[in-house]
């Protein structure tokens, strides 16, 4: 089973170039295949070209918060059609478990994504009721970022969605590991309900539910199990934090009881961590 099973790696990448390449060693084999998104506004890496089983899609301006993230990830979808399993990463991502492990947690079907129905605190229902742009980066605090967050709340009072073009709402973290066929629903279902992707192009963190109402909304709801990336998020902060030598005995656990296979975040830094990560968890093998 494990030798047949075709695996392609989505991975958004916009800078930890070092990284990105200690991660695609960690990954690589004969039947997986990487397809890199790079944010158009960071430089190309120039380190990975030794690599034969890798594609860049074309790229785009991301901006946090806006549609042009989902808007890469549709366009690695796309390019990762046919493959058994697709697993959508960060190139700030990193294998906590030994390689086996992923292709034996898929081996008995699943969509490996957290959708929960409903809005939540933490993705509360102004993110899709309200009108935002894309285009810009809404954690400055630049004029031109005041002044466009000015006009979005502005709007709010006057100018809101009050029609859904779903039936239940289900919101949770992108980084997911889908089957081919859940990812070949997904974009059938774009493909064929515009006035879906015209509605979240306006939300605040689409892929945040984007995906996963698509999902929830399907047959493949049933066979949802949980997403497979453990972050650190008891910092409070606008995003995860990053992972020292003082998280490694987090993983032991881990890896004894089952759990997440990826951990995020790394950055070009954390050489260190990742050979400890190596030689703990994931059988010696060598980081590049």
């Amino acid at each position: 089973m494990a030798t047949e099973m075709r695996i392609a790696y989505l991975i958004t990448a916009y800078g930890q170039y070092d990284h990105l390449r200690r991660l695609l060693k960690a990954l690589d084999a004969e039947d997986v295949h990487f397809f890199i998104h790079v944010d158009a506004r960071s430089p190309m890496p120039q380190n990975v070209g030794d690599f034969d089983n890798v594609t860049f899609t074309p790229r785009r301006r991301v901006w946090w918060g806006g549609w042009s993230h989902t808007a890469a990830i549709l366009d690695l979808m796309r390019a990762a059609a046919g493959f058994d399993y697709c697993a959508l990463i960060s190139g700030t991502d990193y294998p906590v478990r030994p390689d086996e492990t992923l292709r034996r947690i898929v081996a008995g079907g699943g969509e490996f994504i957290n959708a929960a129905e409903g809005f939540r605190s933490d993705k509360p229902e102004k993110r899709l009721k309200y009108y935002h742009f894309d285009g810009y980066d809404r954690r400055r605090r630049g004029l031109r970022e005041l002044f466009l967050r000015g006009v979005e709340l502005l709007l709010r009072p006057v100018a809101h969605k009050r029609r859904y073009p779903f039936e239940r709402v289900y919101v949770g973290t992108v980084w997911s590991v889908l089957s081919g066929g859940c990812v070949r629903h997904i974009l059938d279902y774009v493909d064929t309900h515009p006035e879906y992707v015209a509605f979240f192009r306006t939300a605040l963190a689409p892929e945040e539910a984007f995906f996963q109402t698509i999902i929830g909304n399907s047959p493949y709801r049933d066979d949802i199990l949980g997403n497979l990336t453990w972050t650190d998020w008891r910092d409070g902060g606008s995003g995860p934090a990053e992972i020292t030598v003082e998280h490694l005995p987090l993983f032991a656990a881990t890896s004894a009881n089952g759990g997440p296979f990826f951990a995020r975040k790394f950055g070009d830094h954390s050489g260190g961590v990742v050979e400890m990560i190596d030689r703990l968890y994931r059988g010696g093998s060598e980081a590049g």
